[in-house]
């Protein structure tokens, strides 16, 4: 995540933040259901500081709280969405995979750093990103996913980008693997499809 913030501050203002019951936010975590008022708040106030042109990147089910949460708004002009799921319980859990084993490397030569969550019900009744994204009128959207996820498979996108009605784009990257970990192993692709974005759609 600090290698993401890294390459977008080269054009960008960023703000980050910890959804809730992730590190130093407080609550349990939803899995979706109330982070969209996370993100509503981070909006607001970015809206508060006087900025105009409001843009969100956005992980997994992070991704899935975007949609749910832009599709109650109009100020969120632009959005990348990396492995996001078209509906929770659609999500693929194909632990034999590569990608998994990378997770779980990666994890463990981390000892675990800031990873894992304050979970809450996960049961809580949640609304499905494919049943709210055509909501969404106004927002640019950019869609990427890795044909090696093991966990958010590429069709989820492939959904989610023949439902959404603007602006939008579907990018599929060869070997790419979940999430973040496109970031880490195909940086000079994502930082020029994610800032070419921003940079075309943002104005």
């Amino acid at each position: 995540m600090r290698k993401t913030v890294d390459m977008l501050t080269l054009e960008f203002d960023v703000i980050i933040f910890d959804f809730r019951g992730h590190g130093k936010s407080g609550g349990r975590y939803t899995w979706s259901a109330k982070e969209p008022l996370d993100l509503d708040a981070v909006v607001d106030y970015a809206g508060s500081r006087g900025y105009k042109h409001i843009g969100v990147l956005a992980f997994s089910l992070g991704a899935a709280a975007a949609i749910n949460g832009a599709a109650e708004r109009s100020d969120i002009e632009s959005m990348v969405l990396i492995s996001c799921p078209s509906r929770f319980k659609s999500i693929d859990f194909h632990f034999w995979e590569p990608g998994m084993w990378a997770d779980l490397k990666d994890n463990i030569d981390s000892r675990w750093e800031g990873k894992g969550a304050r979970a809450g019900n996960i049961l809580m009744a949640k609304e499905n990103p494919l049943d709210t994204i055509g909501r969404i009128k106004d927002t640019s959207i950019m869609f990427i996913s890795g044909d090696e996820d093991w966990i958010i498979k590429p069709r989820h996108s492939a959904k989610l980008y023949d439902a959404a009605k603007g602006y939008k784009r579907i990018e599929i990257i060869k070997g790419g693997f979940h999430a973040e970990r496109l970031i880490q192993f195909q940086y000079e692709i994502m930082r020029d499809l994610i800032i070419g974005w921003f940079s075309k759609t943002l104005r």
